[in-house]
């Protein structure tokens, strides 16, 4: 019979109050997020409250966020931002850290989440439809004239959560977004995310992380190239400096 050690019982003790805290905070700047949609079509206002929800997360989670080449970045630029993915503190990372507005492509099934899913439709996220791709199609559309706008997209080519945190095979699909929107690309490697808190766990670990933003991908350099190619190239850019820690 394994003997639990107080370093096993800390996360759990830790969880019992910050999941909770977490989960009434999200409530809370959801709820907001949707009055505040009433209001303002542009997103703009309720950014900001994801923005503040990112924060909480990251503070009351005592997980630091080192973030390297944001100087690789235009201000008033749209981006599609391609990151390999690892934990739910991927996307508060993205939210605190990028200083731009920003907004994601998900599943379809996350919009339908009482307070989150209403934030994330509101705000001008992008639901992925995975069994009606004419419908995604038709939103590619609307995410080609926010890009141009100056509005950027976080996708995560992996289609999933790592359980062990070694990046899998990029998804070729991922990829007819910034094809489409003719975006540049911003490929972003994203480390040690899955141990502060596991896929399929609720238990937070505090600790660091870290997110590094490469060189700008410009459509003119890949828009000949395929999108096998092009998945895989990204994906060579994202594991040049990923660490499996």
């Amino acid at each position: 019979m394994a003997i639990l050690t107080m370093r096993d019982l800390l996360p759990v003790v830790n969880s019992i109050w910050r999941v909770p805290a977490i989960l009434l905070v999200t409530g809370v700047l959801s709820t907001l997020s949707v009055f505040f949609s009433l209001w303002d079509s542009t997103g703009r206002l309720q950014h900001g409250c994801a923005r503040l929800w990112a924060g909480f997360v990251l503070s009351v989670s005592r997980v630091r966020v080192t973030v390297e080449g944001l100087e690789r970045l235009a201000p008033g630029r749209g981006y599609i931002f391609a990151a390999n993915h690892l934990s739910m503190f991927d996307h508060w990372a993205f939210l605190r850290h990028i200083p731009f507005q920003l907004r994601f492509a998900a599943k379809d099934s996350l919009f339908r989440i009482p307070f989150l899913g209403w934030h994330l439709r509101r705000s001008g996220n992008l639901p992925i439809y995975l069994r009606n791709p004419r419908q995604t199609l038709r939103s590619y559309e609307v995410v080609a004239r926010r890009v141009r706008e100056g509005m950027s997209f976080v996708i995560y080519p992996e289609g999933m959560r790592t359980f062990d945190g070694v990046p899998v095979k990029f998804k070729r699909g991922a990829f007819l977004l910034p094809k489409h929107a003719q975006a540049p690309i911003v490929p972003v490697t994203l480390i040690g995310a899955h141990r502060r808190l596991k896929r399929g766990s609720i238990l937070i670990r505090p600790g660091p992380m870290k997110m590094i933003v490469h060189g700008v991908i410009e459509f003119s350099e890949y828009r000949r190239w395929k999108l096998e190619e092009l998945a895989e190239r990204v994906r060579n850019v994202v594991l040049e400096r990923y660490e499996l820690q």
